[in-house]
């Protein structure tokens, strides 16, 4: 059984989720939270195994609320509505989260998640969220893989490589890892680090690692460890345009 506290500033909310979540059997909605700043006093009291939390709310919000805690004993995943910066902060560091309106398949494949414990709420990833919360540009991107939560310098990524909905990073160690998310959930989580430029469908460069290019219809890049990749003809301007020439 899967115990649970919902926490959103809007009441609709609060009695849509709770009335969503009684069609399944393995859980049990312990508490529901309307006003965010009692939310870390009800969690410590009746201690949830998972929170669903919004996060744009008055006073505090999702994030806000998870700074109060020096020790997570609880999964997260967040709830909100479309807002781009604060899904990035939360792409970037592989957390949870559901767009609303919530609809019941969303919310059975959160909870199957939870059940095969692929859901990580670690106080690495809170510290970079807080980070985030406050503007500043991080440096570190949360790798979720089959091991666990992989913590890696975004400057140390030397390219990514698309594989099905599957996705290889291809570290400067020579180190690659295997992440279940797509190319393009990686290019929307690196559009503001102007080193990476995605030159062909199937792959992202850091170019600070390109060694070569070569000319051709669209031409090809040669990297640090002497992998060649594709350069479609629509960018090899705006790839050349990247770099001064003698």
């Amino acid at each position: 059984m899967i115990k649970l506290i919902i926490i959103d500033d809007e009441k609709h909310a609060l009695i849509t989720l709770e009335h969503l979540l009684e069609k399944f059997k393995d859980v049990e909605v312990l508490a529901t939270v309307q006003e965010s700043i009692h939310a870390k006093e009800i969690i410590e009291k009746l201690k949830p195994d998972l929170i669903l939390l919004d996060i744009e709310m008055p006073l505090l919000n999702g994030f806000d609320v998870l700074e109060q805690f020096k020790e997570i004993h609880f999964k997260v995943i967040f709830t909100t509505a479309y807002d781009q910066y604060a899904i990035k902060a939360l792409k970037v560091n592989a957390l949870d989260y559901i767009l609303k309106p919530i609809d019941a398949k969303e919310m059975r494949e959160a909870l199957d998640k939870y059940n095969n414990n692929q859901i990580f709420t670690t106080h690495e990833q809170l510290a970079n969220l807080a980070k985030f919360n406050i503007g500043e540009m991080l440096d570190t991107l949360a790798l979720s893989t089959s091991k666990g939560l992989l913590f890696i310098k975004i400057k140390d990524i030397m390219y990514l490589t698309a594989s099905s909905s599957y996705t290889y990073v291809k570290m400067v160690s020579g180190e690659t890892h295997l992440v279940s998310k797509s190319l393009s959930n990686f290019e929307e989580v690196l559009t503001d680090y102007p080193y990476f430029f995605r030159p062909f469908k199937s792959n992202i460069v850091n170019l600070h690692f390109v060694k070569q290019y070569i000319r051709g219809e669209g031409g090809e890049l040669i990297m640090q460890d002497n992998t060649s990749i594709v350069v479609s003809r629509t960018k090899k301007q705006e790839f050349l345009n990247l770099f001064k020439k003698i």
